[in-house]
């Protein structure tokens, strides 16, 4: 059963995620980062490159998918994925295809909008039986 762990109290939604990505492939596991939509897939995946002037976290997006492509992270606005392991949810609703990575990463801001939909995500997921970890930042 898929893993779903909450991160709650997000400041920066794009330092965040780049912090996780680098944990992410730095044990050398498999995620896809889902987004709003094609714009903000290219604002994750921009930030993603040129986040430290030294440094990039290496992904592919979406648009520029081909079957040869081993990257470890993807950037997409469809969940599906052929290597289910961990999915970073950026998204204000369930994913559809989410039971079917290992894990499940809810980011939610500081908002209050954000931390509204997060308590219904969460109620869904604890009323489905899921285990559920919550971190707070």
């Amino acid at each position: 059963m898929t893993e779903v762990v909450f991160y709650t109290g997000v400041v920066d939604e794009l330092s965040f995620v780049t912090k996780l990505s680098e944990k992410i492939l730095k044990v050398k596991r498999v995620a896809r980062i889902a987004t709003r939509d094609a714009t903000h897939s290219k604002e994750v995946s921009n930030y993603l490159w040129s986040h430290q002037p030294t440094k990039f976290i290496p992904h592919k997006l979406e648009l520029n998918t081909s079957a040869d492509d081993r990257t470890s992270l993807e950037v997409s606005h469809d969940t599906k994925s052929s290597n289910p392991d961990i999915l970073i949810n950026l998204t204000e609703t369930t994913p559809d295809h989410f039971s079917s990575f290992n894990r499940l990463v809810e980011v939610v801001s500081t908002s209050k909008k954000a931390i509204e939909i997060a308590r219904q995500r969460f109620k869904w997921y604890r009323d489905r039986g899921y285990e559920i970890k919550v971190f707070k930042m």
